[in-house]
């Protein structure tokens, strides 16, 4: 028994002398590499602020007040009731998202639910309000909207990119934006994931998304994504929330898709010349799908005369399934292809008409 006490209390001393090494070896460590963590503190400071000069404010504007409205508002502002009118009545600029300036002359990239979301789109960037801004071009599938900001004036500072295909789950990241409307917020993490799909509940359908733990809060969208380079590896677009604020769980469009998007929006637009096929359709409602036993495809509801689409043979009430082997899944869908496509290019459209399929070979025409 006091042989055992005797083990006991050795191997306790014998830990003691660990423990104050280790305490003496740490503290040793810690004076060593303090130069380091401000070297890296500093390098941070540099990336984040010289990747803030590229962010922009989205900021709405209601411009067209009710003068009925206005009425009612001054005749009960004071009382409780100015509440139910003050909202519709507000000039006040308000910060709906972000945005990333992608080159000097004014062009901006952001969410296409932030742009479409906005009655009048102003931009900010430090304390000057654009109001002149025109929507280049957007596309609802890739939840993308590039704007133009108006100014012959401007020497802005573009983002530079990163090829988003490189990055890793690891990478150290930074998510630049407006959250709830506090301009030029900074929060960091990492790449949780890549390649992430998710359907949100107003509609917007994603895929090959890069997922990150950065905190992403509502304003965030349209923001920048940027990694220890200050190079824009995606637009901020999406959380997965129970609460609407940030669980650790958000999700960038990456930069790659983003590059892609820009550079074919700049080439329609210099051409002056968009992708024409001369349709309208309409989603395909469930009951339809269920008695056709189809899971994708539009209605054409309308056919222009002598358009492309006319001249192929498409007609009316014919269920669009595919354009050059890609799926249809909505008017988003085809409206996305049909952008993606060229002037002069002919497609193959694969058709369903009294239930026997068929294809068709379109030239895209201009519009």
């Amino acid at each position: 028994m006091i042989k055992s006490f005797k083990n006991t209390s050795k191997i306790i001393f014998l830990v003691f002398i660990i423990f104050i090494f280790s305490f003496n070896l740490l503290k040793v460590s810690s004076k060593i590499e303090k130069p380091i963590l401000y070297q890296l503190q500093n390098e941070i400071r540099d990336v984040v602020d010289n990747s803030k000069e590229s962010i922009v404010s989205v900021v709405s504007i209601n411009v067209d007040v009710d003068p009925i409205l206005r009425q009612w508002y001054e005749q009960f502002k004071g009382t409780p009731f100015e509440y139910y009118f003050k909202d519709y009545v507000d000039q006040t600029p308000k910060i709906v998202g972000s945005g990333v300036i992608v080159s000097k002359d004014g062009l901006v990239i952001t969410n296409a639910h932030v742009a479409l979301g906005a009655p009048n789109i102003t931009i900010k960037i430090n304390d000057k309000i654009f109001k002149n801004v025109k929507i280049l071009a957007v596309s609802k599938k890739l939840d993308l909207a590039l704007l133009k900001i108006e100014d012959s004036n401007l020497n802005l500072k573009p983002i530079v990119f990163a090829n988003s295909d490189n990055v890793k789950v690891g990478d150290i990241v930074f998510a630049i934006g407006n959250p709830f409307g506090f301009e030029l917020t900074v929060t960091m993490g990492i790449i949780s994931a890549t390649n992430r799909k998710l359907d949100t509940y107003v509609g917007f359908k994603y895929s090959n998304l890069i997922q990150t733990d950065a905190p992403l809060n509502p304003g965030n969208s349209g923001g920048a994504l940027v990694d220890i380079n200050g190079r824009l590896v995606g637009i901020n677009t999406a959380i997965a929330s129970t609460s609407g604020s940030s669980s650790g769980i958000g999700f960038a469009i990456p930069s790659s898709i983003v590059s892609k998007f820009i550079q074919d929006s700049k080439n329609k637009t210099q051409s002056m010349s968009r992708p024409f096929l001369g349709v309208r359709v309409a989603d395909l409602p469930d009951y339809l799908k269920s008695y056709l036993n189809l899971s994708y495809g539009v209605i054409v509801v309308e056919v222009i005369k002598d358009s492309p689409a006319d001249k192929a043979g498409i007609k009316k009430n014919d269920i669009i399934l595919e354009f050059d082997d890609k799926p249809v899944n909505s008017y988003d869908d085809l409206v996305d292809l049909i952008m993606q496509s060229n002037v002069g290019q002919k497609v193959k459209i694969k058709i369903l008409r009294k239930n026997k399929e068929i294809y068709l070979y379109p030239v895209i025409g201009k519009q």
